[in-house]
């Protein structure tokens, strides 16, 4: 028996999703005019949410972020913090 390769099965499946989807059918069905503005009203407001709820997560991503800099540049910075920095290269 001939092994099938993976790919030749990936694009049938594929061709025929393509074709179940696209098939012309008859819906016998009504959608009212002011069911479509509900639902898109709907659908703006869930959007939105997840937007905030997205950005508001990065905020604190940002400050993880912004945490681990600030360590590694004191963890890498060459001068130490128990003692001032040197004032060279400035004149007075």
């Amino acid at each position: 028996m001939r092994k099938i390769d993976r790919g030749v099965s990936y694009w049938g499946f594929a061709f025929v999703l393509v074709l179940g989807t696209f098939e012309a059918v008859n819906a016998y069905a009504y959608v009212d005019p002011g069911t479509t503005g509900l639902l898109s009203q709907i659908l703006y407001v869930l959007f939105y949410g997840a937007l905030g709820v997205f950005l508001y997560c990065l905020r604190y991503v940002k400050d993880i972020v912004a945490s681990g800099r600030r360590r590694l540049a004191k963890l890498f910075s060459r001068h130490t913090y128990n003692e001032p920095p040197s004032d060279r290269g400035q004149e007075r």
